[in-house]
């Protein structure tokens, strides 16, 4: 959309409590998936929708993220929060900075999906709407978000909350969106959650906020690294069920990766898949089974591990 200003937003600033005890020393979104931090994923694809520069919040160990991203060609602002300010402040936040925009591209940093944000785009601009959710048909199996915008026939949210009114749809919100800069005024720049904003602007004018379904997308895969077993899970769908979810983390040809600099030893076992990352060390008379190697950590002599992720000196086991 030649002309057109875009600007992305990533929302970093959570704590990654469901991530304990990964994230103590490690902020959520900088977690890799078969190797790339989930920042990257996020910040590669707004780049590529057209987004000119992206904006990110920051809380948990935001000296990190700065960074890391400082060793990357990203026009890129961050936003401080001294205290959590949930997603709606956090947005508010950042309003200054985003005003002069013609439209505004969320992302959650914890999310994958093989989807972009193009035919969303379109949808919201034909609407005209202040905000567009993209949103997923639920399925079992929590690969798929859970239910809880309500949309009728047109698109246009009625609702949002685990129950939905009767003889509509209830969709999944994806945890990615376009927003109309015009509904920055909804934002406080203090404490408060998405969707009581949303529920505002629903009130005061139905179809302000529409919602966008990829689920007929060919191929539509979501996923999002809420937890250990959903970040091994992750993991699989990649490396074993080869899912496409974005350019940034192809499947590799085998249920094997290994980064650079990693050493292992010719006497390792392993079943499932195994993701090895940078300068991991692993050594000789050890089994391992659907496991993900975070970089610089060691494998020792004899190890046995199923469902595990391996990070400094420390294994965390996950319950399949």
């Amino acid at each position: 959309m030649t002309g057109i200003k875009i600007e992305g937003i990533i929302l970093a600033a959570g704590k990654g409590t469901r991530m304990l005890p990964l994230t103590e020393k490690m902020p959520k979104p900088l977690l890799p998936v078969t190797g790339v931090p989930l920042l990257e994923i996020a910040a590669d694809k707004l780049l590529r929708s057209g987004a000119s520069r992206l904006h990110v919040n920051l809380f948990h160990l935001g000296g990190r993220i700065r960074e890391y991203a400082s060793g990357k060609d990203w026009p890129v602002v961050f936003h401080e929060e001294e205290e959590l300010l949930d997603t709606g402040g956090g947005i508010g936040n950042m309003a200054p900075g985003l005003r002069e925009a013609d439209h505004i591209l969320l992302h959650n940093g914890d999310v994958l999906s093989s989807f972009g944000f193009d035919e969303a785009l379109e949808f919201h601009i034909g609407k005209k709407a202040m905000v567009t959710m993209i949103l997923m048909e639920p399925q079992e199996g929590g690969r798929t978000p859970p239910a809880a915008v309500t949309v009728d026939e047109k698109g246009d949210v009625l609702d949002i909350g685990p129950s939905p009114a009767d003889r509509h749809r209830a969709l999944g919100y994806t945890g990615m969106a376009v927003i109309d800069p015009g509904a920055l005024e909804y934002f406080p720049r203090k404490k408060k959650g998405l969707v009581p904003v949303l529920l505002e602007m629903i009130s005061e004018r139905l179809g302000s906020v529409t919602g966008f379904d990829v689920s007929s997308s060919p191929d539509a895969a979501w996923g999002e690294i809420g937890s250990p077993e959903s970040y091994l899970d992750i993991h699989r769908r990649i490396m074993l069920e080869k899912v496409r979810f974005d350019e940034a983390v192809p499947p590799p040809p085998m249920p094997l990766r290994a980064g650079d600099g990693a050493s292992v030893d010719p006497g390792v076992r392993w079943a499932g898949f195994l993701d090895v990352g940078k300068d991991v060390l692993i050594e000789g008379n050890t089994f391992l089974e659907d496991c993900v190697v975070l970089e610089g950590a060691a494998v020792r002599n004899g190890t046995r591990l199923r469902s595990a992720v391996v990070y400094d000196d420390k294994v965390l086991e996950v319950d399949k």
